[in-house]
């Protein structure tokens, strides 16, 4: 394969730093909201509610049940009727490594 040269007005150097640095931000700010989130959840478990008025705001906890083929057991005693259920699918992975 032929190398093939790309000019741009973009600095992609500069660009890839900004956006690592936006994904440590977001990392960042997942982890605050979950310490939040796990401090209310704590909260509302000890005083035994699923919902909670604060202000403008309410809190809410449900049970959600969710009904999942365990596919490790379809491959496995049922190998043919997985292969024939089998859908495939393709996707662009984007990444700065």
């Amino acid at each position: 394969m032929a190398t093939q040269v790309i000019t741009t007005n973009l600095n992609l150097e500069d660009e890839a730093k900004v956006i690592k640095s936006l994904e440590s931000k977001i990392a960042e700010l997942k982890e605050l909201k979950d310490e939040r989130v796990a401090l209310v959840k704590e909260f509302m478990n000890k005083a035994n509610v699923t919902e909670l008025q604060a202000g403008a705001f309410t809190f809410k906890m449900q049970e959600i049940t969710r009904n999942n083929v365990d596919t490790k057991t379809l491959k496995t005693k049922y190998a043919e009727l997985y292969k024939a259920l089998l859908k495939v699918s393709s996707y662009i992975k984007f990444e700065i490594v």
